[in-house]
């Protein structure tokens, strides 16, 4: 009988099909009680130095052979870090940070995908910031944002050209310097200025969605972003 009911259960596994979308938690190991993000075509790790306001703000998501991360945020999803609660009057927050510094006074190329399934219709919304520690560094460095649907380095750049399709990043930057912005190898930005702070220190990534919250909002609001293939190339000196 034990043998009948075990050819019986491997039967009905083995026609069974793998589903073409798989969503798993998040995070591939736990160091210090914050989980780490890195994907085989990334040469970047993160970690979620703020923690994330629920357990499906992150998730790793797999279609096909991709894997990638898909952040959610929803109304009243405020941010853990320790600003948030205070701020305008609070912040929406599911991010990532990277664990290592970027070098400075150094040429670099950054690539990666994202992709806005919903949302992105709402002020100061962000899916990238370039950031200087320590924490009282009073602005990003950069922002790749959008302010109601509209990219805001190209206006007429919007939301509901791009929704549910993947779009190539591409970033040229020498810090203190300029930056150059591509989708898709088409310009979006060119000759962006930033300068670096004296008084802050190291320069690091940070991915997912940021946003001003909206206390008295009883709207969905509710913004969904893949990221994938980060990669951070230094220039090599001649």
């Amino acid at each position: 009988m034990r043998k009948f009911l075990l050819l019986t259960i491997i039967i009905f596994l083995a026609g069974c099909k793998a589903p073409s979308i798989g969503i798993t938690p998040a995070g591939y190991f736990n160091v210090g009680d914050k989980f780490t993000y890195q994907d085989e075509d990334w040469n970047l790790e993160f970690y979620d130095n703020c923690g994330m306001p629920n357990s499906s703000s992150l998730q790793w998501v797999t279609e096909g052979k991709e894997t990638f991360l898909r952040f959610t945020l929803k109304n009243k999803d405020i941010g853990n870090c320790s600003s948030d609660a205070t701020r305008y009057p609070y912040r929406e927050r599911a991010e990532i940070k990277s664990t290592t510094y970027i070098a400075r006074g150094i040429e670099h190329t950054l690539t990666f995908r994202f992709r806005i399934v919903k949302g992105f219709t709402h002020f100061d919304e962000s899916l990238m910031q370039i950031k200087q520690v320590p924490k009282n560094c009073p602005k990003p460095l950069f922002k790749m944002l959008f302010d109601y649907g509209t990219f805001r380095w190209q206006k007429p750049f919007r939301v509901s050209k791009i929704i549910g399709k993947w779009v190539d990043v591409k970033m040229h930057f020498n810090e203190g310097e300029q930056y150059d912005i591509y989708f898709d190898g088409k310009p979006i930005v060119k000759s962006g200025h930033y300068w670096l702070r004296d008084n802050c220190g190291s320069v690091y990534l940070k991915f997912g969605i940021y946003r001003h919250g909206e206390p008295s909002s009883t709207k969905e609001r509710i913004s969904i972003l893949d990221i994938d293939k980060i990669k951070l190339v230094e220039k090599k000196k001649k």
